[in-house]
């Protein structure tokens, strides 16, 4: 009889926290998303547990970043030192094609900040643009386990 009242304890909580895992895999699944924030330099926004791209220039191909795992949240700053209008593209990875989750825009010297959720294990694109095809500018991407 003891080892029916263990093994039925064992298989109680087995079955509760059953609910736990279901919901925790649910919430794993969900797509990466994006939405401006104000922007400000991220030397004054205390958010970097890892940062992934460290303040190299825009360039025409567009820079990338592969999030790490766990970390599912990421902060996407970007400055443009030209005199003309930046269109920025935010894309992930989907089964090998680029899924837009932003497109925008960055004023004349001007900058942009974009926080990005859900964004554990994907690899991520920006692209950008400008009327007469030339980009100038700084991009940082710091990658977070929790929103600060």
């Amino acid at each position: 009889m003891k080892r029916f009242k263990r093994s039925f304890f064992v298989f109680a909580v087995v079955v509760a926290f059953m609910p736990l895992s279901s919901v925790s895999t649910l919430a794993d699944s969900s797509p990466p998303s994006a939405a401006v924030i104000d922007s400000s330099p991220p030397e004054s926004i205390p958010f970097t547990d890892i940062l992934t791209i460290d303040n190299p220039n825009l360039n025409n191909g567009g820079n990338s970043w592969s999030q790490p795992s766990a970390y599912d949240y990421a902060r996407v700053y970007i400055s443009n030192s030209r005199s003309q209008t930046l269109n920025v593209y935010l894309s992930y990875n989907l089964n090998g094609s680029k899924q837009n989750i932003y497109t925008g825009t960055v004023s004349a010297n001007g900058t942009l900040t974009i926080n990005v959720t859900h964004a554990s294990g994907h690899g991520f694109y920006v692209d950008y643009n400008t009327a007469d095809g030339t980009v100038s500018g700084k991009i940082n991407v710091e990658a977070s386990g929790a929103l600060h």
